[in-house]
């Protein structure tokens, strides 16, 4: 009898459960019928081809969870770059991305490591190129759309143009620069300026390289003649956008700043115009300065210099002034020399007690002269 009793008991028990377990299905289902109708038609009014789908999803199924979970894979992350198990940290970080995409940390790290540490394990240059390559997509594609008001995301990318590729920290960089040279020459004049708004080629530097001509064509207008075609024309635009971003003050315009102005200045006084046919089967880089951008870059480096009392601005400013000088003697344009003669002394007026040299003498001194210019000014 008392078995029976037993047996009762449970089967009631069970199916109160059941009973139960229906009712939370059905309050689960109106909750998540409530959230297509709500939370995902918001994110689907807001998606857009830049926007991976997968991202949407992440975000809207694991809500308060992504943190918890970023934060374990940032500890992993952490241990493996320790241990320089840089491959592996591609597809973990690919991950972070998807959980927090609007953290600029990740985005960078993520790009900055396929660019630079995984590139740096690749024996061939086209290998180490589509590392490169990657980085620099990873951060244009898809971590400034989810980002576009991010000034720090802008900078590192610039930063890959100028750096990794413009510079020669890396033993390939003269390949990396053929390839940004033929990647994008076709779509440019054939002497690397902009295209025509509205053109197809345009249209297809928009859907290539992330570039609006439009702002290509402003920076034009603004600087002068670019070749499109040097790693630095690049970082000055991306550098651009990044300080427009910033609202052109706080503490990430001056990097953004800093970046417009020392690409003007390597163009102007070194890597301004491609030399060469880069279609051509056998093109190895060559380029020379680009000495019609002198006074446009001296102008910019005035104006950061206004908006800015880094003391590393002054130092530039004083160095590209004598470069600039030298070059427009050899090009047998001497009132141009003594223009920029007259803006070194215009910017040592009030500064120092110390009265800078006749142009002659300038133009022959060496490094001691300019040393003590800048220490008598207070700029060491």
């Amino acid at each position: 009898m008392s078995d029976r009793r037993s047996i009762a008991f449970k089967t009631v028990a069970v199916v109160g459960l059941l009973c139960a377990l229906v009712a939370v299905c059905g309050l689960q289902s109106r909750s998540l019928r409530e959230m297509r109708r709500t939370t995902l038609e918001q994110h689907s009014q807001s998606y857009s081809a830049d926007v991976p789908p997968m991202v949407t999803f992440v975000s809207v199924s694991l809500g308060g969870f992504r943190g918890v979970i970023a934060d374990m894979l940032w500890l992993r992350v952490s241990r493996l770059q320790d241990e320089r198990r840089y491959v592996e940290l591609v597809q973990l970080s690919d991950w972070i991305t998807k959980l927090e995409p609007h953290m600029s940390e990740v985005w960078v790290f993520h790009a900055w490591n396929m660019a630079y540490n995984v590139s740096a394990m690749m024996q061939r240059p086209e290998d180490r190129w589509r590392w490169v390559e990657n980085g620099i997509r990873l951060l244009r594609d898809e971590g400034l759309p989810r980002n576009p008001r991010d000034p720090s995301l802008y900078h590192e990318l610039g930063w890959m143009f100028q750096h990794k590729i413009g510079m020669s920290a890396d033993r390939t960089e003269r390949y990396y620069k053929t390839q940004v040279a033929r990647g994008v020459a076709p779509y440019l004049e054939a002497d690397g300026r902009a295209p025509a708004e509205g053109s197809g080629a345009a249209a297809s530097l928009k859907e290539e390289f992330g570039m609006d001509v439009a702002e290509m064509r402003a920076l034009e207008g603004r600087f002068g003649s670019i070749d499109w075609r040097m790693p630095c024309a690049h970082s000055l635009y991306w550098g651009t956008l990044g300080l427009r971003a910033s609202g052109g003050g706080g503490s990430e315009a001056m990097p953004c700043r800093r970046m417009i102005y020392t690409s003007l200045i390597e163009m102007a006084l070194a890597n301004g115009r491609l030399v060469g046919n880069p279609a051509a089967a056998d093109y190895e880089f060559s380029a020379g300065p680009a000495t019609e951008l002198l006074d446009a870059t001296a102008d910019n480096i005035e104006e950061a210099m206004e908006a800015s009392d880094f003391s590393g601005t002054r130092i530039a400013y004083v160095g590209f002034l004598r470069e600039s000088m030298r070059i427009h003697v050899n090009e047998g344009r001497p009132a141009d020399a003594r223009g920029f003669y007259s803006r070194l002394v215009a910017f040592f007026d009030g500064k120092t007690t110390m009265e800078v040299p006749p142009f002659e003498e300038v133009l022959a001194a060496g490094d001691e002269l300019f040393r003590k210019l800048l220490n008598s000014a207070g700029y060491n």
